[in-house]
């Protein structure tokens, strides 16, 4: 039971100066044409980086000597808008830097702060116009080594609403991890196991009055034949011994503004909550590791829990 704790709890904790360019017309912070354009230009790229730091306020946090890559995305690839630009700046593993900034005349001017992320794969724009929203839809990878080895890209969708950018989904969309039955602290030492599980997906987004994601996800337990204690084992040592096939709608709710998979009436407080996250669907489960709650919920006040199912009412 121990070692189901351990490694559940890291699944669960994956899935949370001065500058101004001498141009007539921007003023601290924004970006020219120019830098956007062209942003991977040496000067081009330390003036990004360094609008990004002073416009989120991290400018003491990164040291500019660290800089890795800087990539815009323009609304204009997906939506055909081209005033919406988000950039990711890197300064290494674990520490990337998101902010957003939209077109006013000749500059970029900043608009928000997406926040701090693992590292970033793709960014790209979902526009519904049933919501007269656009969903900026960040795929973040995550690559951790406690509890176990696991390396996960999650899904996280921010919408602006016309002060800074919230939160409105946050899923797994790939995830690999592995661990070893020595790893378990219990009374009784079991012998070197490998184990694996996987998951991958496919989403679809459907528009309309009640504008949904339906993310299909394809998972598998695997066992290894390498008994070695060290190294993770060669993918080709594991063998798959269950698999299964999970569908999940995540639906918007303008009464929760964001996107959603239930309602429920908490019991504690008789109030209503939102799930947003349903745990049997993970691939744990495959491993008969139970997950230690049942559902991610969100009130009313913005706060999230992890409850069992019967501290609900539905």
């Amino acid at each position: 039971m121990k070692r189901k704790k351990l490694v559940l709890a890291v699944s669960a904790a994956v899935l949370l100066g001065g500058y101004t360019v001498g141009i007539f017309g921007q003023t601290e912070g924004d970006l020219t044409q120019k830098q956007i354009d062209n942003p991977n230009t040496l000067e081009n790229k330390e003036e990004i980086a360094r609008s990004v730091l002073e416009s989120t306020g991290r400018s003491r946090q990164y040291d500019l000597r660290d800089l890795g890559d800087v990539t815009v995305y323009l609304g204009s690839d997906v939506t055909g808008n081209p005033q919406d630009a988000i950039v990711t700046v890197s300064f290494g593993p674990k520490n990337t830097v998101v902010a957003a900034y939209t077109a006013d005349g000749n500059v970029y001017e900043y608009t928000g702060d997406l926040g701090d992320f693992y590292g970033v794969q793709n960014i790209r724009f979902v526009p519904v116009p049933e919501l007269k929203k656009e969903i900026v839809i960040v795929r973040e990878q995550v690559n951790q080594s406690l509890g176990s080895f696991e390396q996960s890209d999650i899904l996280r969708g921010y919408v602006f609403d016309g002060k800074e950018y919230q939160d409105v989904l946050n899923t797994p969309q790939k995830i690999e991890s592995s661990w070893n039955n020595l790893w378990n602290k219990g009374e009784l030492q079991e012998p070197s196991l490998w184990r694996r599980v996987t998951e991958e997906t496919e989403s679809k987004w459907t528009g309309g009055e009640e504008p949904s994601l339906t993310i299909t996800r394809y998972q598998s337990y695997l066992e290894s034949d390498d008994k070695g204690e060290g190294e993770v084992p060669a993918d080709d040592t594991f063998q798959e011994k269950d698999s299964r096939v999970v569908v999940e709608r995540f639906f918007w709710s303008d009464e929760w503004n964001r996107f959603i998979l239930d309602e429920a009436v908490e019991v504690a407080t008789g109030q209503p909550v939102a799930i947003i996250e349903n745990l049997a669907s993970s691939p744990y489960l495959l491993a008969d590791l139970p997950d230690f709650k049942d559902y991610r919920i969100v009130r009313k006040d913005g706060t999230t829990a992890y409850v069992d199912a019967e501290e609900l009412k539905f």
